[in-house]
């Protein structure tokens, strides 16, 4: 069980953002001109690889999961080197699914490197079209 008040946690998974570990909003108070407006900022470096696109992955296979379209040893594929690609590396890791991404050469090899780290297969596609 997560004890968010410390942020220690037990895997990846537990800092995903839910009802009882929302992604923390703050007030902005210096940088809006009027007075009487109340303005907001939602920390989305909050979620476990920093992005809103974090949520995104995570409904992608929580949906895929609750229709019964994953099993054990699953092998995913997602043609993308993004955040949603990130974050779909590193929960489909995390959650023991294989994951393959066909991109193009052009990817900086950084996000390439990133999504090998995360386990991910990278298919390096000629991109000379």
């Amino acid at each position: 069980m997560p004890n968010h008040a410390t942020r220690v946690y037990g895997g990846i998974t537990e800092m995903l953002s839910t009802e009882e570990n929302p992604t923390p909003i703050v007030r902005l108070n210096h940088v809006v001109p009027h007075k009487r407006a109340k303005i907001y900022a939602k920390l989305e470096w909050y979620n476990p690889f920093g992005s809103v696109k974090d949520r995104v992955a995570e409904n992608l296979l929580r949906d895929a999961d609750e229709k019964g379209l994953l099993s054990e040893g699953q092998q995913l594929v997602e043609p993308t080197s993004g955040n949603t690609g990130m974050g779909l590396a590193m929960l489909a890791n995390a959650k023991g699914y294989t994951l393959t991404t066909p991109l193009s050469n052009k990817i900086p090899a950084e996000k390439r490197v990133m999504l090998r780290m995360f386990g991910t297969n990278v298919e390096e596609l000629d991109d000379d079209l």
